[in-house]
This record gives structure tokens, sequence and C-alpha cells, in this order.
């Protein structure tokens, strides 16, 4: 992941100078906090409630869809960091992490190897 953020940025400062190397930073902290915050609270909550897993899961799918857009408000509001960032290589760098991040997902859920079902010893 850290090597997404470091490719995007190089390549952002490449093309729009240093706002584009502070956006494409700022996407990938942004990146990893809302997508990293997944795993450490549903890993608990799945662990100690299966049957509140599913519920929690959408209710902090919508804590976060707000927070996100409040974090973006805030980013982004006339006269706060939007006059030192790079709007299209933060977003570009948003979503290449994101895309980064979701494969890597994949991967480590992949090489788990979770069993679905219970393996009966008796003969069928």
């Amino acid at each position: 992941m850290v090597l997404a953020v470091l490719l995007c940025a190089t390549v952002a400062g490449a093309t729009h100078g240093w706002p584009g190397v502070l956006g494409a930073l700022l996407a990938g902290i942004v990146v990893v906090a809302f997508l990293g915050s997944t795993p450490l609270v549903m890993n608990p909550v799945a662990r100690s409630s299966p049957v509140l897993a599913l519920p929690a899961a959408v209710l902090f799918f919508l804590v976060k869809a707000f927070a996100a857009m409040a974090v973006l408000l805030l980013l982004f509001d006339v006269g706060g960091v939007a006059e030192h960032v790079d709007r299209r290589a933060f977003g570009l760098s948003a979503v290449v992490c994101s895309l980064v991040w979701t494969a890597l997902q994949v991967r480590a859920f992949r090489r788990r190897r979770v069993l679905t079902y219970d393996l009966d010893d008796t003969p069928s």
C-alpha cells in the first residue's frame, strides 16, 4: 500500500508539482484511514456476535459515508487545504489506492482459506 501511495505521489509530483504530491499523500492517508478502519471495527463485532455482524456493517458503512463527506468538505472548503492540494491528483490517487487496497484484501482472503462447511469424517 505504501508503494502505491509513493508511486501516486511521484507521478502526481511529476505532472502537477508539489500540490500534486500533497494531494496524492493526502489521498493515501484518507484511503488508509477509511478502509483500514473497517477490519479494526468489524472483526471484534463479528467474533463477539455473528448475528449482529451484518447490521453493524451497514451502520458502520453509513457512519463512514457521512464521515467521508465531512472530511472532504473540511479538506476542500474554500480557504482550507484546497489552495495547496491538486484536486485531480487527490482524486486519481484515492481511486488508485482504493483499488490497490481492495486487491490486497482479496489476495489476503484467498490465501486465508476459511472453511465454509465442516468436513465430516464419516464415509458417505
